[in-house]
């Protein structure tokens, strides 16, 4: 499941980036370059806190695709994040943590994205 949580927030971070670039809403371009700034360096240090605790986690596929909705998108990651939250953690109250981190940088994101833009 962690390989996954880090696939995901690669390819989230690379999907932003990408959005970033393309908008015409200063607002968006902003909020979806705090995320893709934030979102990167809180699940490195989630990975290696869980490297730590359960040894590494080895390769990871990262894959992206085409994006029309981009709020919608970082819906669906955290939506799967927070309804494996417990599986990603693996009972670890620190990488559990630093999870809800991530998802609160994902969840300030999609506000930012949804009601300032």
């Amino acid at each position: 499941m962690i390989k996954e949580f880090a696939s995901r927030v690669f390819a989230a971070r690379d999907v932003a980036h990408r959005e970033h670039l393309r908008s015409r809403s200063y607002a968006q371009h902003m909020a979806l370059d705090d995320f893709y700034r934030q979102v990167i360096d809180a699940a490195d240090e989630l990975i290696e806190a869980y490297q730590g605790q359960f040894g590494p986690i080895g390769d990871f596929t990262v894959q992206t695709r085409k994006v029309d909705d981009i709020a919608a998108y970082l819906r669906d990651d955290v939506d799967w994040m927070q309804s494996v939250r417990d599986v990603i953690a693996n009972d670890d109250p620190a990488v559990l943590n630093l999870l809800d981190g991530v998802c609160a940088i994902y969840l300030r994101t999609i506000y930012k994205l949804e009601n300032l833009s």
